[in-house]
Protein backbone atom coordinates (compact mmCIF):
# COMPACT_ATOMS: atom_id res chain seq x y z
CA UNK A 1 0.00 0.00 0.00
CA UNK A 2 1.30 3.38 -0.76
CA UNK A 3 1.50 4.70 2.61
CA UNK A 4 1.95 8.47 2.00
CA UNK A 5 -0.88 9.09 -0.37
CA UNK A 6 -3.85 10.72 0.52
CA UNK A 7 -6.24 8.32 -0.44
CA UNK A 8 -4.89 4.03 -0.24
CA UNK A 9 -7.82 2.25 -2.12
CA UNK A 10 -7.55 -1.64 -1.68
CA UNK A 11 -8.97 -2.45 -5.36
CA UNK A 12 -10.60 -1.15 -8.75
CA UNK A 13 -14.25 -0.90 -8.19
CA UNK A 14 -15.72 0.28 -11.42
CA UNK A 15 -15.78 2.63 -14.40
CA UNK A 16 -18.90 4.30 -15.13
CA UNK A 17 -19.85 6.23 -19.03
CA UNK A 18 -22.65 8.13 -20.48
CA UNK A 19 -24.09 6.44 -22.91
CA UNK A 20 -26.27 7.60 -26.38
CA UNK A 21 -29.32 4.75 -25.51
CA UNK A 22 -29.39 2.74 -21.73
CA UNK A 23 -31.62 -0.14 -23.26
CA UNK A 24 -29.47 -0.59 -26.30
CA UNK A 25 -26.11 -0.48 -23.97
CA UNK A 26 -27.86 -2.86 -21.42
CA UNK A 27 -28.52 -5.48 -24.19
CA UNK A 28 -25.11 -5.21 -25.28
CA UNK A 29 -23.32 -5.51 -22.12
CA UNK A 30 -25.97 -8.60 -20.84
CA UNK A 31 -25.76 -10.41 -24.35
CA UNK A 32 -22.31 -9.62 -25.32
CA UNK A 33 -19.96 -8.47 -22.52
CA UNK A 34 -21.98 -11.09 -19.76
CA UNK A 35 -22.41 -8.93 -17.20
CA UNK A 36 -25.76 -9.52 -14.88
CA UNK A 37 -28.01 -6.60 -14.89
CA UNK A 38 -27.97 -5.49 -11.05
CA UNK A 39 -30.16 -2.64 -10.79
CA UNK A 40 -31.55 0.24 -12.47
CA UNK A 41 -32.46 3.60 -11.32
CA UNK A 42 -35.11 5.05 -13.36
CA UNK A 43 -34.79 8.85 -12.31
CA UNK A 44 -31.34 9.46 -13.83
CA UNK A 45 -32.00 6.88 -16.40
CA UNK A 46 -29.09 4.54 -15.43
CA UNK A 47 -27.98 1.08 -15.19
CA UNK A 48 -25.56 -1.00 -13.11
CA UNK A 49 -24.09 -4.16 -14.03
CA UNK A 50 -21.81 -7.07 -13.35
CA UNK A 51 -19.90 -9.42 -12.04
CA UNK A 52 -20.40 -9.91 -8.81
CA UNK A 53 -17.36 -8.70 -6.69
CA UNK A 54 -18.37 -5.31 -6.15
CA UNK A 55 -22.25 -3.78 -7.05
CA UNK A 56 -21.19 -3.44 -10.61
CA UNK A 57 -18.64 -3.49 -12.74
CA UNK A 58 -19.99 -0.73 -15.12
CA UNK A 59 -22.26 2.08 -14.15
CA UNK A 60 -24.10 3.36 -17.67
CA UNK A 61 -26.45 6.78 -17.27
CA UNK A 62 -28.23 7.79 -20.60
CA UNK A 63 -27.55 11.30 -21.80
CA UNK A 64 -29.17 14.03 -21.74
CA UNK A 65 -29.13 18.36 -21.99
CA UNK A 66 -30.91 18.72 -18.69
CA UNK A 67 -30.22 18.91 -14.89
CA UNK A 68 -30.95 15.11 -12.93
CA UNK A 69 -31.33 15.45 -9.19
CA UNK A 70 -31.05 12.83 -6.59
CA UNK A 71 -33.06 11.25 -3.88
CA UNK A 72 -33.04 14.26 -1.53
CA UNK A 73 -33.60 17.01 -4.57
CA UNK A 74 -30.10 18.15 -4.60
CA UNK A 75 -28.34 18.42 -8.40
CA UNK A 76 -26.68 15.07 -8.80
CA UNK A 77 -26.28 16.00 -13.09
CA UNK A 78 -25.55 20.03 -13.93
CA UNK A 79 -27.46 20.75 -16.75
CA UNK A 80 -24.95 20.23 -20.00
CA UNK A 81 -23.00 18.00 -17.84
CA UNK A 82 -24.04 14.51 -19.64
CA UNK A 83 -24.45 15.50 -22.79
CA UNK A 84 -21.91 13.99 -24.30
CA UNK A 85 -21.30 9.83 -24.23
CA UNK A 86 -18.42 9.90 -22.69
CA UNK A 87 -16.54 8.52 -19.31
CA UNK A 88 -18.55 9.94 -16.10
CA UNK A 89 -15.61 8.16 -13.95
CA UNK A 90 -13.42 5.14 -12.46
CA UNK A 91 -14.26 4.15 -8.86
CA UNK A 92 -11.81 2.90 -6.40
CA UNK A 93 -12.88 0.92 -3.70
CA UNK A 94 -11.65 1.70 0.63
CA UNK A 95 -11.19 -0.55 3.22
CA UNK A 96 -13.63 1.03 5.16
CA UNK A 97 -15.84 4.11 5.67
CA UNK A 98 -12.81 4.81 8.75
CA UNK A 99 -10.35 5.17 6.05
CA UNK A 100 -12.48 7.22 3.29
CA UNK A 101 -13.09 10.07 5.87
CA UNK A 102 -9.51 10.10 6.60
CA UNK A 103 -8.84 10.31 3.35
CA UNK A 104 -11.31 13.22 2.61
CA UNK A 105 -9.69 15.37 5.66
CA UNK A 106 -6.25 14.76 4.23
CA UNK A 107 -7.08 16.20 0.94
CA UNK A 108 -8.56 19.02 2.39
CA UNK A 109 -6.07 19.72 4.57
CA UNK A 110 -4.00 19.45 1.68
CA UNK A 111 -6.14 22.18 -0.48
CA UNK A 112 -7.83 19.96 -2.87
CA UNK A 113 -10.70 20.17 -3.78
CA UNK A 114 -13.22 17.65 -3.48
CA UNK A 115 -16.22 18.67 -5.59
CA UNK A 116 -18.61 16.29 -4.14
CA UNK A 117 -19.40 13.83 -1.78
CA UNK A 118 -22.37 11.62 -1.55
CA UNK A 119 -24.74 9.04 0.00
CA UNK A 120 -25.59 5.80 -2.49
CA UNK A 121 -27.40 4.05 0.04
CA UNK A 122 -24.55 1.07 -0.47
CA UNK A 123 -21.79 3.08 -0.41
CA UNK A 124 -20.36 6.89 0.56
CA UNK A 125 -18.43 8.02 -1.92
CA UNK A 126 -15.62 11.08 -2.60
CA UNK A 127 -15.08 12.60 -5.90
CA UNK A 128 -12.22 14.25 -7.39
CA UNK A 129 -10.52 14.92 -10.73
CA UNK A 130 -7.46 14.39 -11.96
CA UNK A 131 -4.89 16.95 -13.83
CA UNK A 132 -6.69 15.52 -17.21
CA UNK A 133 -10.05 16.32 -16.13
CA UNK A 134 -10.77 12.32 -15.39
CA UNK A 135 -13.46 12.30 -12.30
CA UNK A 136 -12.56 8.90 -9.88
CA UNK A 137 -14.67 7.88 -7.23
CA UNK A 138 -13.17 6.79 -3.66
CA UNK A 139 -15.98 4.98 -2.17
CA UNK A 140 -16.34 2.42 1.57
CA UNK A 141 -18.96 -0.21 1.13
CA UNK A 142 -21.80 1.33 3.92
CA UNK A 143 -23.92 -2.38 3.82
CA UNK A 144 -22.37 -5.75 3.60
CA UNK A 145 -25.14 -7.19 1.68
CA UNK A 146 -26.09 -4.36 -0.87
CA UNK A 147 -28.59 -6.69 -3.14
CA UNK A 148 -30.62 -6.38 -0.23
CA UNK A 149 -31.10 -2.64 -0.58
CA UNK A 150 -30.21 -1.87 -4.31
CA UNK A 151 -32.07 -4.48 -6.92
CA UNK A 152 -34.84 -4.27 -9.68
CA UNK A 153 -35.36 -0.96 -10.46
CA UNK A 154 -34.88 2.28 -8.12
CA UNK A 155 -36.42 5.44 -8.32
CA UNK A 156 -33.39 7.45 -7.27
CA UNK A 157 -30.81 6.06 -4.94
CA UNK A 158 -28.22 9.16 -4.22
CA UNK A 159 -28.81 11.66 -1.56
CA UNK A 160 -25.71 14.18 -0.12
CA UNK A 161 -23.06 12.86 2.25
CA UNK A 162 -21.17 15.03 5.21
CA UNK A 163 -18.43 13.47 6.24
CA UNK A 164 -17.95 13.54 9.98
CA UNK A 165 -22.03 14.17 10.59
CA UNK A 166 -21.89 10.85 12.42
CA UNK A 167 -19.07 8.12 13.39
CA UNK A 168 -17.52 6.39 10.63
CA UNK A 169 -17.40 2.70 10.38
CA UNK A 170 -14.40 1.07 11.10
CA UNK A 171 -15.74 -2.34 10.28
CA UNK A 172 -15.04 -3.74 6.60
CA UNK A 173 -17.93 -3.99 4.78
CA UNK A 174 -17.44 -5.52 1.13
CA UNK A 175 -18.07 -8.62 -0.31
CA UNK A 176 -15.19 -11.20 0.84
CA UNK A 177 -16.83 -13.62 -1.38
CA UNK A 178 -18.26 -12.22 -4.36
CA UNK A 179 -21.98 -13.83 -5.35
CA UNK A 180 -21.39 -14.26 -8.87
CA UNK A 181 -24.76 -14.28 -11.48
CA UNK A 182 -23.12 -15.42 -15.01
CA UNK A 183 -25.07 -14.77 -18.06
CA UNK A 184 -24.76 -18.19 -19.71
CA UNK A 185 -26.22 -17.08 -23.23
CA UNK A 186 -23.52 -13.75 -23.27
CA UNK A 187 -20.36 -14.46 -25.93
CA UNK A 188 -18.05 -13.42 -23.29
CA UNK A 189 -18.17 -15.03 -19.57
CA UNK A 190 -15.71 -12.30 -17.71
CA UNK A 191 -14.41 -13.41 -14.23
CA UNK A 192 -13.86 -9.44 -13.64
CA UNK A 193 -13.11 -5.66 -14.18
CA UNK A 194 -9.16 -6.12 -14.92
CA UNK A 195 -7.70 -2.76 -15.61
CA UNK A 196 -8.59 0.81 -17.37
CA UNK A 197 -6.15 2.36 -19.70
CA UNK A 198 -5.89 6.49 -20.12
CA UNK A 199 -4.37 8.37 -22.28
CA UNK A 200 -2.83 11.89 -21.20
CA UNK A 201 -0.27 14.21 -23.34
CA UNK A 202 1.25 14.89 -19.90
CA UNK A 203 1.86 11.61 -18.35
CA UNK A 204 3.75 12.83 -15.50
CA UNK A 205 1.23 14.75 -13.74
CA UNK A 206 -0.95 12.20 -14.14
CA UNK A 207 1.37 9.79 -12.48
CA UNK A 208 2.08 12.00 -9.79
CA UNK A 209 -1.83 12.29 -9.13
CA UNK A 210 -2.67 8.62 -9.41
CA UNK A 211 0.65 7.70 -7.02
CA UNK A 212 0.59 10.64 -4.80
CA UNK A 213 -3.38 11.14 -4.17
CA UNK A 214 -4.99 8.30 -5.50
CA UNK A 215 -2.48 6.20 -3.60
CA UNK A 216 -1.57 3.21 -6.36
CA UNK A 217 1.49 1.49 -6.28
CA UNK A 218 3.63 1.78 -9.49
CA UNK A 219 4.31 -1.87 -11.31
CA UNK A 220 6.64 -0.44 -14.53
CA UNK A 221 7.28 2.51 -16.35
CA UNK A 222 8.46 4.02 -19.19
CA UNK A 223 9.05 7.68 -20.75
CA UNK A 224 5.44 6.06 -22.88
CA UNK A 225 3.79 5.24 -19.84
CA UNK A 226 3.37 3.58 -16.22
CA UNK A 227 1.42 0.90 -14.90
CA UNK A 228 -0.29 1.02 -11.66
CA UNK A 229 -2.43 -1.25 -9.07
CA UNK A 230 -4.01 -1.53 -5.67
CA UNK A 231 -2.60 -4.22 -3.43
CA UNK A 232 -6.09 -6.34 -2.75
CA UNK A 233 -7.21 -6.52 -7.00
CA UNK A 234 -5.26 -9.84 -8.09
CA UNK A 235 -4.46 -8.78 -11.04
CA UNK A 236 -0.65 -7.43 -11.97
CA UNK A 237 -2.50 -4.22 -12.46
CA UNK A 238 -5.41 -2.01 -12.51
CA UNK A 239 -5.06 1.34 -14.03
CA UNK A 240 -2.73 2.15 -17.23
CA UNK A 241 -1.60 5.99 -18.37
CA UNK A 242 0.52 6.23 -21.59
CA UNK A 243 1.14 8.83 -23.91
CA UNK A 244 -0.92 10.41 -26.35
CA UNK A 245 -2.57 13.38 -28.22
CA UNK A 246 -5.64 13.82 -26.26
CA UNK A 247 -6.73 12.51 -22.51
CA UNK A 248 -9.59 10.41 -22.60
CA UNK A 249 -9.98 6.37 -21.75
CA UNK A 250 -8.88 4.03 -24.46
CA UNK A 251 -10.52 1.31 -23.27
CA UNK A 252 -11.23 -0.96 -20.28
CA UNK A 253 -10.70 -4.74 -19.63
CA UNK A 254 -12.45 -7.51 -17.97
CA UNK A 255 -9.82 -11.12 -17.17
CA UNK A 256 -11.17 -13.82 -18.49
CA UNK A 257 -10.33 -17.18 -16.35
CA UNK A 258 -8.81 -20.68 -17.69
CA UNK A 259 -7.81 -20.63 -21.11
CA UNK A 260 -10.71 -19.79 -23.63
CA UNK A 261 -10.74 -20.45 -27.31
CA UNK A 262 -10.27 -17.23 -27.97
CA UNK A 263 -10.93 -17.99 -32.05
CA UNK A 264 -14.16 -19.01 -31.35
CA UNK A 265 -14.79 -15.88 -29.02
CA UNK A 266 -13.33 -13.44 -31.47
CA UNK A 267 -15.69 -15.57 -34.64
CA UNK A 268 -18.30 -14.98 -32.23
CA UNK A 269 -17.73 -10.98 -32.21
CA UNK A 270 -17.21 -10.75 -35.41
CA UNK A 271 -20.81 -12.48 -35.89
CA UNK A 272 -21.97 -9.82 -33.96
CA UNK A 273 -20.35 -7.28 -35.39
CA UNK A 274 -18.39 -5.76 -32.80
CA UNK A 275 -14.65 -7.65 -33.22
CA UNK A 276 -12.42 -4.64 -33.28
CA UNK A 277 -9.12 -6.80 -33.01
CA UNK A 278 -7.29 -10.19 -31.64
CA UNK A 279 -4.52 -10.08 -29.70
CA UNK A 280 -2.66 -13.35 -30.19
CA UNK A 281 0.51 -13.79 -27.89
CA UNK A 282 1.28 -10.22 -26.64
CA UNK A 283 3.79 -10.25 -23.57
CA UNK A 284 1.31 -9.02 -20.78
CA UNK A 285 -2.15 -10.66 -22.48
CA UNK A 286 -4.20 -12.37 -25.04
CA UNK A 287 -7.12 -11.74 -25.74
CA UNK A 288 -10.02 -9.96 -27.86
CA UNK A 289 -10.95 -6.26 -28.14
CA UNK A 290 -15.19 -5.24 -29.00
CA UNK A 291 -16.57 -2.25 -29.32
CA UNK A 292 -20.09 -1.45 -27.88
CA UNK A 293 -22.69 0.65 -29.73
CA UNK A 294 -21.21 4.10 -28.31
CA UNK A 295 -17.86 3.46 -29.53
CA UNK A 296 -16.13 2.48 -25.97
CA UNK A 297 -13.33 -0.14 -26.52
CA UNK A 298 -14.40 -2.91 -24.20
CA UNK A 299 -11.18 -5.98 -23.92
CA UNK A 300 -11.49 -9.37 -22.66
CA UNK A 301 -8.40 -10.85 -21.72
CA UNK A 302 -6.21 -13.49 -20.27
CA UNK A 303 -3.49 -11.90 -18.34
CA UNK A 304 0.48 -13.81 -19.26
CA UNK A 305 2.63 -12.25 -16.34
CA UNK A 306 2.80 -9.80 -13.81
CA UNK A 307 6.58 -9.75 -13.97
CA UNK A 308 7.43 -6.09 -13.62
CA UNK A 309 10.33 -6.54 -15.77
CA UNK A 310 8.42 -8.42 -18.47
CA UNK A 311 5.74 -5.54 -17.87
CA UNK A 312 8.47 -2.63 -18.44
CA UNK A 313 9.44 -4.37 -21.78
CA UNK A 314 5.83 -3.87 -22.96
CA UNK A 315 5.91 -0.03 -21.83
CA UNK A 316 8.52 0.21 -24.32
CA UNK A 317 6.51 -0.64 -27.40
CA UNK A 318 6.07 2.28 -30.15
CA UNK A 319 3.80 5.36 -28.94
CA UNK A 320 1.18 4.09 -31.74
CA UNK A 321 0.37 0.76 -30.06
CA UNK A 322 0.89 1.05 -26.50
CA UNK A 323 -1.90 1.89 -25.42
CA UNK A 324 -3.35 -1.52 -27.38
CA UNK A 325 -0.75 -4.38 -25.93
CA UNK A 326 -1.41 -3.49 -22.32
Amino acid sequence: MNQGAIFQPRRLGHVNVVVADLERSIDFYRDVCGLNLEFTESGLRAAFMGTGHTPHDIGMMERTREARRGRDGHTQIPKGAAQAVSLNHIAWEMDTEADLVRAYERALAAGIAVPRTLDHQIAHSVYLKDPDGNTNEFYADTIKDWREVLHGDVALITSTWKPGNAPAATERRWSAKPDRRPVPHAAMQPLKLSHVVLTTPSLEPMAAFYTQVAGLEPVASSERGVLLRTPHHGTAYQLAIVQGEAPGMHHFTFEVAGAPDWELAASRLQSLGCLMARHEGGAAKRGVLAVDPDGFHVEFAEPRTGDPAVLGRVLRAPAGELAAVI
